[in-house]
């Protein structure tokens, strides 16, 4: 099983989009609203390479500048996990996650557009990083699509295991999710507890789809239908 991490698992009070918006003004001179562009489902370079491009400073988009980026977006977002007030597990996390735990032939690993760093950083906060020992990041590739064969590739060498395409799960509440799954040849189970409308969810025609994953016993049928 993939978890996507934000507005599927947690919801971090915008932690990271105020983290790059104050990197981006402070360090690039790039005013706060042209960050606010839609984060859902991308990964933080292909984030950063649109709002570089907005703001018309495409020269910017570099190895070096990113790593530059990441340096001191990762102090910032330090900081802004621990002062975000509202910062929740989304309905059923808890329980879903415990419930596979427990389950011999269930791995779990994350595939998110955060990178590694930041996404473990937001799962530090309400210690949900036990359950993912591996993962691929936006640290690994600026294509969300890329994700789910680089997470794959990990599971099958760190559970010495060979899983095939019809026994991986991508569960996230993102177009960008349903797409990834879906290039990878992987079933999707959709959560509508992000920022989508749930019409543009069913437009893309995950397996799934639900409101959210409360419904603990419903979402593990779901995954081994």
């Amino acid at each position: 099983m993939l978890f996507d991490i934000d507005e599927t698992m947690i919801s971090s009070d915008g932690a990271g989009r105020r983290a790059f918006a104050r990197v981006l003004e402070r360090e690039y001179a790039i005013p706060e609203e042209i960050g606010h562009i839609n984060m859902s489902g991308k990964t933080d370079p292909q984030i950063l390479k649109e709002i570089f491009e907005y703001a018309e400073k495409p020269h910017l988009h570099s190895e070096q500048t990113l790593a530059e980026f990441y340096k001191h977006y990762l102090e910032v977002l330090k900081e802004e996990v621990q002062l975000s007030k509202t910062y929740i597990i989304h309905a059923g996390i808890p329980a879903l996650l415990e419930r596979l735990a427990a389950q011999e032939e269930a791995y779990l690993a994350l595939v998110t557009g955060n990178i590694e760093a930041g996404a473990r950083m937001k799962l530090d906060r309400v210690r949900l990083n036990e359950y993912f020992p591996i993962g691929a990041y936006g640290s690994d590739s600026a294509d969300r699509l890329d994700l789910p064969e680089i997470a794959v590739k990990r599971a099958n060498e760190y559970f010495n295991q060979n899983f095939s395409k019809d026994e991986v799960v991508v569960i996230g509440d993102s177009v960008n999710d349903i797409l990834c799954a879906k290039h990878y040849g992987a079933k999707c189970i959709a959560v509508n507890t992000g920022k989508t409308a749930r019409s543009e969810l069913e437009k893309h025609s995950p397996e799934y789809l639900f409101n959210d994953l409360s419904q603990t016993e419903v979402v593990v049928s779901a995954i081994y239908a």
